[in-house]
Formats: C-alpha cells, sequence, structure tokens
C-alpha cells in the first residue's frame, strides 16, 4: 500500500512535473511518490496507469491506501543481498542513448579547428613578412621572374605541333 501525499503551500513538489501527464503540482493535490526511482505522480494519474507508475524501466507498483484505513506501522527496511556473479549494482533509472554530440567532443572539435586556422593564417603571416622584407627593404630579388618562363613555354608549344 502506497500512501499519497498532499501538495501544501510550502511543500518541495510546488511547480514539479507528474511524470505521466506533466501537469505542475499545486496546493492540495494529492499526489504519490514511486518507491522504486522516486517519480511522482497525481494520485489519479498512478491510478489511471494500473497503480504502477510511468517511468520507462521503473518496476515501482502499489494501491493507494485510503483516506479511511488506518495507517499502517513503520517496519524496518528490508534488506536485499546482491547476487555474487553481479560485481556493481545496476541503476534503476534508465537513460536512451545520446544521438548528439556532447559539450566536451563539440569543444575539441572546434578548438582543433580554430588551432588550424590560426596555424595556417600565422604560417601565411610569416611568409608575408619575411617576402616583404626581402624584396622591399634588402632588396634581394630572390623569385624567378615570370617574363622569362613564357616565351620558352610557347616555343615548346609550337615545336610540339
Amino acid at each position: 500500500m502506497i500512501r499519497p501525499l498532499k501538495v501544501s503551500q510550502t511543500s518541495a513538489f510546488i511547480d514539479q512535473q507528474c511524470a505521466l501527464c506533466k501537469e505542475h503540482f499545486r496546493p492540495g493535490d494529492e499526489i504519490v511518490i514511486c518507491p522504486e526511482d522516486g517519480a511522482r505522480h497525481h494520485a489519479a494519474c498512478w491510478e489511471a496507469n494500473g497503480n504502477k507508475c510511468s517511468a520507462f524501466g521503473c518496476t515501482g507498483n502499489g494501491r493507494l491506501q485510503s483516506a479511511q484505513s488506518p495507517p499502517t506501522p513503520p517496519t524496518r527496511p528490508r534488506v536485499v543481498d546482491m547476487p555474487t556473479d553481479e560485481v556493481e549494482p545496476r541503476s534503476k533509472v534508465r537513460v536512451l542513448p545520446s544521438s548528439s554530440l556532447g559539450c566536451a567532443q563539440t569543444c575539441l572539435i572546434l578548438s582543433i579547428a580554430l588551432a588550424i586556422i590560426i596555424i595556417a593564417f600565422s604560417c601565411f603571416g610569416l611568409w608575408a613578412i619575411a617576402d616583404y622584407i626581402l624584396l622591399n627593404k634588402l632588396g634581394w630579388d630572390y623569385r624567378a621572374p615570370l617574363t622569362g618562363l613564357v616565351w620558352p613555354l610557347l616555343l615548346l608549344w609550337q615545336l610540339r605541333r
């Protein structure tokens, strides 16, 4: 038996959502907290869902305790032994795999792209500075003139015809 809780004016559950209908809890609502995963439901939503939790993969269930029946005395917590073949306890919360890049992967890709752009511009900038100094300041004409290359190429083209 699960006892529903009444939401008061100062309750921490105000403006939280029901796991089934997604409506916000308001003062005066009766809510049910799933004993397995802690998902919160309106009492009517819990009963409409067959007295069970609506969270994916959760096995929490139980009938609601009516207001006329006396409250059950508190019992000691039940100790559950883990099987010896399981090393780590499994989580009760089931999540679907992500289909997009996370923040860390996105930041890594953007930083690599930025580093490539910075290196490309810095290399071109260094070449342009060295070219300017060699040609204009030192007067060193280290590049072969293009005009001397055009006529020999035209002659070779004419000879091949």
